[in-house]
C-alpha cells in the first residue's frame, strides 16, 4: 500500500495543477521527520518562529502568516531543505496539468478542471503503482479544502470504469475513497505542497531577479529527481 498525497495549485485562470506525491512506508517516515527536523532548525534561528507552523510554499516564498516573521534568507532554506528532503527519500512526484484558456476554447461546456486534473494525475499514479506490481493499491490523501464532496463522487465513477474525457482506464489501484484532512496537521501534505508550488512557480513564472531564479531552479531540480510524470494538457 502506497499513501498518495494530493495538492492543487493554480496560476491565475491560465492553468490549473495538481502534485501527487507516492509515499511509501519509509518515504513517510523520512519526509515526516526532515520537516520536522527543518522546523527545529528555523526556531533555533528565528526564536519567533513556532516549530509546529505549517511548511505552505505560498506563504513561505512570500512570508505571510507564520513565516512573516521569518527572513528571506531562512525562508529560501528551509524551502531548499524541504525539496532535499524529497530528493533523498523513496517517495515519486507526478505533477499534472491543464492548460485552462484551450480548455475552454475547445470546449463550449468542458468538465471541472478540478476533477479532470485529479482524473488525468490518478490515472498516472495508478500507471506508477502498477509498474512494479499489478496488485499495488494507492490510499488517497488531500488538504480538507479541496472540492470533497465532487472529488469522492468522481472517484467511485472513475474506479467502475474509464469515463471519457477523463480516464482511459478504471482506477482500481485507488483504494476505497479519497480522504481528506487539515493540511497543518500533515508534513506529507505539505511537503507535496511544496513540490507542487514550485513545479507550477518554474512552469508558470519567469524570474526576474537572478537570486530568485538561482534559488528555484534548485529548488525544482531536487523535486525533478524524484518526478516521474509532468505534463500540462492542452487540449
Amino acid at each position: 500500500m502506497r499513501l498518495v498525497y494530493v495538492d492543487e495549485s493554480a496560476r491565475s485562470d491560465r492553468f490549473y495543477f495538481i502534485g501527487a506525491l507516492i509515499a511509501d512506508p519509509n518515504a513517510v517516515r523520512s519526509i515526516e521527520a526532515g520537516l520536522n527536523d527543518i522546523a527545529g532548525l528555523v526556531s533555533t534561528h528565528v526564536p519567533s518562529f513556532d516549530t509546529r507552523s505549517e511548511f505552505h510554499a505560498v506563504d513561505m516564498f512570500h512570508g505571510r502568516r507564520d513565516w512573516r516573521t521569518v527572513p528571506l534568507a531562512w525562508r529560501v532554506k528551509a524551502c531548499d531543505l524541504v525539496a532535499k528532503v524529497l530528493a533523498r527519500s523513496t517517495a515519486t512526484f507526478v505533477f499534472r496539468g491543464v492548460d485552462l484558456i484551450a480548455l475552454h476554447a475547445r470546449y463550449r461546456r468542458p468538465h471541472p478542471p478540478h476533477l479532470l486534473t485529479l482524473a488525468h494525475t490518478l490515472s498516472e499514479v495508478q500507471r506508477q503503482l502498477g509498474r512494479h506490481d499489478q496488485d499495488a493499491l494507492g490510499l488517497v490523501l488531500a488538504d480538507e479544502h479541496h472540492a470533497g464532496t465532487g472529488a469522492r463522487r468522481s472517484l467511485r465513477d472513475f474506479k467502475y470504469a474509464a469515463a471519457p474525457g477523463y480516464t482511459t482506464d478504471a482506477l482500481h489501484c485507488i483504494a476505497d475513497t479519497i480522504y481528506f484532512g487539515p493540511s497543518h496537521e500533515s508534513r506529507l501534505l505539505q511537503a507535496a505542497d511544496v513540490a507542487t508550488f514550485f513545479v507550477n512557480r518554474a512552469r508558470t513564472i519567469e524570474e526576474r531577479d537572478p537570486r530568485s531564479r538561482r534559488a528555484v531552479d534548485k529548488i525544482v531540480a531536487n523535486v525533478r529527481s524524484i518526478t516521474v510524470d509532468e505534463y500540462i494538457w492542452r487540449p
